[in-house]
């Protein structure tokens, strides 16, 4: 192992075994020195002893990787332009470990301090990228006197203790620095500093970078806090320049979304307009996506661009499954596929994840099956495979935060390209197919079941009348109605279970004729369900409610007049 200090053996090297050099691997430069009675020490024996320590702390710290361990974290002032930096640990290329016991404020226009701490070389900084770094330093303290060894030399004088620790310092990039756009520079530095966190060896050594910093005037600019840091690692595993990307591209759209609000534009912008690169997974704004007409303006064209409601619950998974793919590439003509995520709470997801089900087709389909709940986006708008989509992704935007929206890349598969096949080769000619026998199948002995019968053996209409009967003669006719027409329903039975949970028994005489009222109309059932559980409405009673929203179901004077009594007994 290579070190900066080496040191030249006294007197003739000894091998304490025949053909050692053969058969180990003999470093000269990291060696110790072997103590015996009688010996003489000289102060170069006993530093080969502390350059053969510090060599060997060294290598355990390269077996660690380097980077930042913990704290460190860098902040900048907009108001007075002092740099800030926290407390923490951090591993070297080299392999020293550095440890900032105490917060460090630097004011870079204090131009006093500067030229002292540079002994006059510095007085201001150029308009240019910095990074900032914080390495190994040493310093020489006290005094300790060298006696003559003969009485001809004189007295000498040198350091008594050498003190380590660590420096801040600005070390300035190659990078242009004209009159670029912050943001859009700092996104074209993310593709060219991506998997070299050395900007080209411009970090040194024994240094750990932990943002670059922008200079103008004497005074900083802005500080990027992610640029150029890593954290403490060995090596690169699947995924690792990936989240390094991802979490300078979350520092950067964050500051790009506060600048366009702060000018009174909006998020509806092209990523293509700041970023040449983007992670495998990502934020987005929402402004961007607009489900209901099936539109997205964040993507290039030629990207297959798919949203869909997720659980929150799954979030961690798909996020880790796709963090492992390449990262997306703006300028590609390849057909990326990307889904764009609306998490859910498990309860809401269950509620219109129904109303996105596209109903079996038995004419294609020899087993049921579930589609992925997502909807195609266009840059122009589509039209809506099912009745029910503008309205449930309404409902559904109106439930995501602006921070919540999120995408990931998926891996293109081969059944979904559509691709046409050319035929390269051919062999011999195959024996024709023999003639095919029709062989019963679980479906035809009625044994196989779909899913809303699985849910209708569990819950169905007769057994929720029966919970909850009623002697009223109109409530009655309205029992018998209702399982007749509806009882095969599995959605409609789950949306009176909804409706029942949050009514309560008093209403029991009016409840059945209202919700056949509303089953007999398309969708109003779910609407209905979706008022009760309206935050709105949340301290108004069931027949307030009902007597409030009413007439935009269109119930009869009569059934909201028996609402309203019961409402006021």
């Amino acid at each position: 192992m290579a070190t900066e200090l080496s040191f030249m053996p006294i007197g003739t090297q000894v091998n304490t075994k025949d053909g050692l050099e053969r058969v180990a691997d003999v470093d000269p430069r990291l060696t110790r020195s072997y103590y015996f009675d009688s010996r003489l020490l000289t102060a170069e024996d006993l530093n080969r002893d502390q350059i053969y320590l510090d060599g060997r702390l060294r290598e355990v710290g390269q077996a660690l990787g380097y980077g930042i361990l913990r704290g460190l974290e860098i902040s900048l002032s907009p108001l007075d332009g002092v740099i800030t930096v926290k407390t923490g640990i951090g591993v070297t290329r080299a392999g020293r470990v550095l440890e900032l016991t105490r917060e460090l404020n630097i004011d870079i226009g204090d131009r006093a301090t500067i030229f002292e701490l540079n002994n006059g070389s510095s007085r201001r900084f150029d308009r240019a990228l910095y990074v900032v770094v914080v390495s190994y330093a040493e310093v020489g303290t006290d005094v300790a006197e060298a006696f003559p060894t003969d009485l001809s030399a004189n007295r000498a004088y040198q350091y008594d203790v050498i003190s380590e620790g660590v420096q801040l310092s600005l070390m300035r990039l190659p990078q242009a620095f004209g009159q670029q756009n912050s943001i859009s520079l700092r996104a074209n530095l993310l593709r060219e500093w991506l998997g070299d966190n050395t900007a080209g060896g411009f970090v040194p050594e024994d240094g750990v970078a932990l943002g670059v910093l922008a200079v103008t005037n004497g005074k900083p600019l802005w500080l990027d806090a992610e640029l150029l840091r890593q954290p403490l690692r060995a090596y690169n595993k699947a995924g690792d320049l990936q989240q390094d990307l991802a979490r300078r591209y979350e520092n950067v759209l964050a500051d790009l979304l506060a600048e366009r609000m702060h000018s009174s534009l909006n998020g509806d912008f092209a990523a293509a307009d700041y970023f040449r690169l983007l992670p495998p997974v990502g934020s987005l704004p929402k402004d961007a996506i607009n489900p209901v007409t099936g539109r997205q303006g964040y993507f290039p064209k030629n990207f297959n661009i798919w949203t869909a409601p997720v659980r929150v619950s799954d979030i961690e998974l798909l996020r880790a499954e796709s963090m492992a793919l390449p990262p997306i590439d703006l300028s590609s003509g390849e057909p990326i596929d990307i889904i764009v995520l609306a998490p859910l709470s498990n309860a809401l997801y269950g509620q219109f994840a129904q109303r996105l089900e596209r109903p079996l087709d038995t004419q294609t389909r020899l087993l049921p099956a579930q589609d992925l709940l997502r909807l195609r986006l266009y840059p122009q708008p589509p039209v809506h495979e099912l009745d029910t989509d503008k309205n449930t992704w309404q409902s559904i935007w109106d439930r995501i935060g602006s921070d919540d929206l999120f995408y990931i890349r998926r891996p293109l598969r081969a059944a979904e390209t559509r691709l046409s096949s050319i035929v390269l080769a051919q062999g011999v000619h195959l024996p024709p197919p023999p003639p095919a026998i029709e062989i019963p199948t679980p479906a035809d002995g009625g044994l196989l079941q779909n899913e809303d019968g699985a849910f209708l053996n569990r819950i169905n209409l007769k057994q929720l009348t029966q919970l909850r009967p009623s002697e009223d003669n109109d409530a009655v006719d309205a029992i018998k109605t209702i399982v007749q027409k509806f009882g095969d329903d599995a959605l409609a039975t789950q949306l009176v279970a909804n409706a029942l949970i949050r009514i309560e028994r008093s209403y029991d005489k009016v409840v059945w004729p209202t919700l056949l009222a509303l089953a007999a109309k398309e969708n109003a059932l779910a609407k209905f369900v979706d008022q009760l559980q309206n935050p709105e409405f949340a301290d108004l009673n069931t027949g307030k409610l009902v007597n409030k929203v009413g007439s935009d179901f269109g119930f009869d004077n009569t059934l909201l007049d028996a609402w309203a009594k019961l409402a006021d007994s």
